[in-house]
């Protein structure tokens, strides 16, 4: 077995299965600036990898990932290149989260905890989602200000369609790994102690079919779903960086969450 670390993702390789987990548990494994640079490096190193042919995505600990790394600490980290102002570290996450759903090989999130904001983004630009009977999903930007960016929102759009992805992002409800099940955000519920098998089995059954044909269906299933979406990225960075600035919303939001108390939302934007 081949280990090799980008920042806090560990990538063990062996033959032609990667298991790639995001080890941060002390944060619930949240999105940091070098978390995120990790994970550009992982699909840098995959698009030259022709030996390996699935990919299985997991969290160390309690959490698959719990979005962005909001705490003050992790906000004064946030800005430095290559992403030192919003609208390019929007164009550097919307590279690293479309780079994820388009790689060659199959995809698949095995999401054994919570899984929130960002982290729902790398869930659903995999091809697949086996989930832990224990964990939820959530998209709670909107009750701290954000706006729900990086593309996130096209990937769970294809899989869960308008109204569910209007629901979760509008109320920021949590999502039960049966509810998830039901509306097509996940495609199979197991018991905890049997995630990583699951996850396996499903890796062994893509790896004995014809690897050139899975790749190119790969492919052609995401350009009719989820690619012709991202024209609208193009226009996104600029939006999201403008529309925060402007709004004062985040400041508000953040600054409530780090106090431990509800928001007082501008009403007047």
């Amino acid at each position: 077995m081949e280990e090799i670390k980008h920042g806090n993702l560990i990538v063990e390789k062996s033959g032609e299965i990667a298991i790639v987990k995001i080890n941060r548990p002390e944060k619930y494994n949240a999105l940091s600036f070098s978390l995120l640079q990790g994970l550009k490096n992982l699909n840098e190193d995959l698009r030259t990898d022709l030996r390996t042919r699935v990919v299985i995505l997991t969290g160390e600990g309690k959490a698959f990932c719990a979005g962005i790394d909001v705490s003050k600490e992790g906000r004064e980290q946030w800005y430095q290149n290559p992403q030192p102002n919003e609208r390019l570290y929007q164009r550097n996450g919307q590279e690293i989260m479309r780079g994820l759903g388009n790689l060659d090989q199959i995809t698949i999130a095995a999401v054994n905890g919570l899984c929130v904001g960002a982290g729902v983004c790398m869930a659903t630009n995999c091809d697949f989602r086996i989930v832990s009977e224990k964990a939820y999903f959530s998209i709670p930007e909107a009750a701290l200000g954000f706006i729900y960016s990086l593309s996130c929102s096209y990937s769970l759009l294809a899989l869960v369609g308008p109204s569910n992805t209007k629901r979760m992002i509008l109320t920021c409800d949590k999502v039960s790994s049966q509810e998830a099940l039901a509306m097509g955000l996940a495609d199979k519920v197991v018991p905890q102690e049997q995630l990583m098998d699951a996850a396996m089995e499903m890796a062994g059954k893509i790896i004995s079919k014809a690897p050139m044909a899975n790749r190119i269906n790969k492919k052609m299933i995401n350009a009719a779903s989820v690619e012709r979406m991202y024209n609208w990225c193009l226009c996104e960075a600029e939006l999201v960086a403008g529309a925060q600035a402007n709004a004062r919303e985040l400041e508000e939001g953040l600054q409530a969450f780090w106090e431990k108390r509800q928001p007082n939302f501008p009403r007047e934007i």
